[in-house]
């Protein structure tokens, strides 16, 4: 009986130890397991400033010599590049026929924004996403019809030609944006490379419009500082013969005007009628007694002339000069002249350019004259670009502006100067060296007279001979004293006479070296401005002169009585 139950325990015993050990082994393999599929931490990588910098490269803005600016028109499917760079040490636009830019701070600007530009975070790796950001090349043959999604291409290059910078600018991170104003979170990508990035980036300043890279202001003249006004109004007329165009003239009406500025008002100097097709003579026309000048016009004139403005340029054909005159090779060119004559413009056979639509001759109180002559019509179609202030979903519109060809010319009028009011010479006393010479003949002979006095007898000289030769002295005395006042001043009104013609020739010498400035900027160059400024500088008799307001009579003027 022991036998049995001892082999009964250590059955017993057996099993719950194989038990235990499966427990053990099924605890151990499900703590593993748990071990195994437990979700592991893996620390971010953060890249450092230095890092997250797109390009390197572009250190300095200073660095940068040229900027391509390549936009799409998803209207239009059509690319829109503009380009400015530096050449010859002058910045210049090839878009324009190397038009001069005033590029230097909006260059700078621009290249600033690429400077130092870090990445916030990437955003995708795969080129199937670059759609999806707006941030597809701008490259023709990279664009397949329907595609959307297409970037603006910025890039940046130093003088060696090296691109320093080339940035796909995509679509505006909305959900994420920093605020108002220009600078916002845009998608972009490094062209040639796939990841898709987020920065912070003022896209204003990758501006493709002309106006924005030039110096509008075409004159550059103070509206105050006008002093005359000359409205030459004329026709021009060609025929061919020969094989070539006989230009006429037809004459109709010239104003001059003048602006005084003591009283600030307009007033009319002259104004000549040519009635005569068939001669160049004039007749006088004054103004009748209802008639007066309608300052508010020249006013308008006046104010429109410094605001008036370059939207367009368009370089002129070789052989014409600054001062609008064409060489003789030009006149016979018909080539030549009838692009001109498309233009608005045509050579008399002096040579002398014309306009078919007159000229406005503007003069300045410096001496400088501007001579405008307006062309023939035109358009202006400027491609426009997104509104940054208004997203991406902004409308791409082309803005067309009607337009007038205009050339321009300075010259200097010495009459337009103030002239020097130089003082008369004081006159020098004219008895002044006879009453010298007496003094002193009557000195010596008062001198000798006392000498034979005492020889003779020891007589002296009586009183009166004394008194006399003292005051002989003391008109000498007087006389020489009114030379020398007169002498010093004379030598003051010389003196300030010549301080006034030296003040003079130095400003015609400064009129005249800003008339060689402005002709070595309008040398080249149609200009191109708007027709509503045209309208306002190119003016007739029926807009400057204008009928006297009726006075009232007294009985219109007196009180009313009331009416029962």
């Amino acid at each position: 009986m022991n036998v049995e139950s001892n082999s009964e325990t250590r059955g017993t015993s057996d099993t719950a130890m194989r038990r235990t050990a499966v427990f053990v082994v099924a605890g151990l393999l499900l703590l593993g397991l748990g071990w195994a599929v437990q979700p592991r931490f893996k620390p971010a990588i953060v890249e450092s400033a230095a890092e997250r910098v797109l390009f390197p490269a572009l250190t300095d803005a200073e660095k940068a010599s040229s900027l391509e600016i390549i936009r799409y028109d998803d209207e239009l499917a059509t690319l829109y590049p503009f380009k400015v760079i530096k050449s010859g040490g002058v910045w210049v636009l090839p878009s324009h026929q190397n038009y001069p830019a005033d590029a230097k701070d909006q260059l700078a600007a621009a290249a600033t924004e690429l400077v130092d530009l870090k990445t916030l975070d990437e955003v995708t790796s795969r080129a199937i996403d670059h759609e999806l950001y707006g941030v597809i090349e701008p490259d023709q043959e990279k664009i397949k019809p329907g595609m959307t999604g297409i970037g603006q291409m910025i890039e940046i290059r130093d003088a060696s030609g090296s691109k320093l910078a080339r940035l796909i600018i995509g679509k505006e991170d909305k959900q994420s944006g920093v605020g108002g104003g220009s600078r916002r979170l845009r998608f972009v990508r490094k062209a040639g490379q796939d990841p898709v990035y987020r920065v912070e980036i003022d896209t204003s300043k990758f501006t493709t419009r002309f106006g924005d890279w030039i110096e509008k202001d075409l004159l550059k003249l103070t509206p105050w500082d006008i002093r005359s006004v000359e409205l030459d109004n004329y026709s021009l007329s060609a025929v061919e013969s020969g094989g070539r165009l006989e230009v006429r003239q037809q004459r109709d009406e010239k104003i001059s005007l003048e602006y005084d500025d003591k009283e600030s008002s307009w007033l009319l100097s002259s104004f000549e009628t040519f009635p005569d097709e068939e001669s160049s003579d004039s007749v006088a026309v004054d103004l009748q007694e209802n008639e007066g000048i309608d300052s508010t016009k020249l006013n308008d004139l006046r104010n429109a002339l410094g605001d008036l403005q370059i939207i367009d340029v368009a370089r002129k054909p070789a052989g014409l000069s600054s001062d609008l005159k064409a060489a003789e090779s030009f006149v016979n060119d018909v080539e030549a002249v009838s692009s001109l004559q498309q233009r608005g413009f045509l050579p008399l056979p002096s040579g002398l350019i014309l306009s078919t639509e007159g000229q406005t001759v503007i003069g300045m109180k410096d001496g400088v004259e501007y001579v405008l002559r307006f062309g023939a019509g035109t358009t202006v179609t400027d491609p426009g670009q997104t509104d940054s202030d208004q997203g991406d979903d902004a409308a791409v519109e082309s803005a067309e502006t009607t337009a007038r060809y205009l050339l321009v010319m300075a010259q200097f009028n010495e009459d337009l100067l103030e002239q020097p009011e130089l003082a008369a010479l004081p006159s020098l006393p004219e008895d002044n060296k006879e009453t010298n010479e007496d003094s002193k003949e009557s000195e010596t002979a008062a001198s000798e007279e006392g000498k034979d006095g005492e020889i003779s007898g020891g007589e002296k000289a009586s009183p009166d001979q004394d008194l006399t030769a003292a005051d002989l002295l003391k008109q000498a005395d007087e006389a020489e004293a009114a030379m020398q006042k007169a002498i010093e001043s004379r030598r003051q009104v010389e003196s300030e006479n010549r301080r006034k013609q030296e003040s003079f020739d130095e400003k015609m010498a400064e009129g005249k070296k800003r008339v060689d400035e402005l002709n070595g900027r309008f040398a080249d160059w149609y200009y191109i401005v708007s027709d509503e400024e045209y309208k306002k500088i190119h003016l007739d008799r029926k807009a400057v002169i204008k009928m006297k307001a009726e006075p009232t009579s007294d009985a219109e003027t007196g009180p009313k009585l009331p009416v029962n």
